[in-house]
């Protein structure tokens, strides 16, 4: 499945975070997220089911190994490697862990919406569990399993400014899951189950090979499409352009290496970049600031590392 081996090995809590004890009132559940956060993710591997609970936090399950079973309400949901289930906030639900296995629990706090447009649609569409599947043939699926993936990494690298990166993702999922079931079956192409299989290659390409020259004419060619096809499929398939999507993950990688003290010209050539200009102009863009002040504002003299009006020493 996509990206599986990315979900292998230790997953110790980031920034020091030692809360893992689950707090209950009754069978309702006070959510222990990260510090000055609004959202959690834990590896489970135990062998531990739970009793039936609810609580305000959007619920995603991500099983990686042997089978966990989930009861919400009337239905039950049997996950296998790879599955992925949407539990509601504050919907009632019940854990069934019949032997050892592996799986990600994430809790978002859904109120992060309210500052949005899209808050109605985004509620409405997750008033009700939903189930995805490889084994299914969903055609949402790869793109989901990758993004919730990219938030796993981002969350347990323990990178300071990585809440901006998990919240992208989390919108871009929202975006595709509440497009996807908005669109009537009889509007999808006979191709598009083809079609999606290509974009994962391509993404997994780029976010492989973001360093180097990536012009959307020669990624298209090499997909198949013609450049105005293969831009329009990608505007509908990941929520945003071609070049966009590059250069957000050109410039993920390096508020990285800026975090690292390199060098800002190193950090534009090693980028993909091929010009300091450029690499400026595009940094301001996705971050509001330029990348020396990036620096200066992360490094200060007594190399402290300020994040969210909190000092930590580095």
């Amino acid at each position: 499945m996509p990206g599986k081996n990315t979900l292998r090995g230790s997953f110790p809590q980031p920034f020091g975070s030692t809360i893992d004890r689950r707090i209950l009132t009754g069978e309702e559940e006070s959510v222990a997220y990260l510090p000055g956060k609004r959202y959690r993710i834990w590896h489970n591997d135990q062998n531990v089911s739970y009793n039936a609970h609810r609580h305000s936090a959007l619920e995603i399950i991500l099983c990686t190994g042997n089978v966990y079973t989930i009861v919400i309400g009337e239905q039950t949901f049997k996950l296998h490697e790879g599955d992925i289930l949407f539990i509601p906030p504050d919907a009632v639900h019940q854990i069934i862990s019949a032997e050892p296995g592996e799986r990600f629990i994430m809790l978002f706090d859904m109120s992060i919406l309210e500052f949005l447009d899209v808050e109605t649609d985004v509620r409405d569409y997750y008033s009700k569990p939903h189930f995805l599947s490889m084994s299914l043939g969903t055609h949402i699926y790869p793109f989901v399993y990758s993004g919730l993936t990219n938030i796993i990494s981002y969350y347990f690298s323990g990178e300071k400014l990585n809440e901006i990166s998990i919240y992208t993702e989390l919108f871009k999922l929202f975006a595709l899951m509440c497009d996807s079931a908005s669109r009537s079956l009889e509007a999808v192409n006979e191709n598009h189950t083809d079609n999606y299989d290509k974009f994962v290659s391509i993404l997994s390409y780029i976010d492989t090979n973001y360093s180097e020259d990536l012009a959307l004419e020669s990624v298209a060619n090499t997909a198949g499409f013609s450049k105005f096809h293969f831009s329009r499929l990608f505007k509908q398939y990941t929520g945003t352009t071609f070049y966009d999507y590059l250069c957000s993950r050109r410039i993920m990688v390096a508020k990285s290496m800026l975090l690292k003290n390199m060098p800002v010209t190193d950090v534009a050539f090693q980028t993909g970049f091929n010009n300091l200009t450029t690499f400026c102009r595009c940094f301001k863009k996705y971050t509001g600031c330029s990348p020396t002040q990036f620096k200066n504002e992360s490094f200060g003299d007594d190399k402290k590392i300020i994040h969210s009006g909190i000092q930590t020493e580095d």
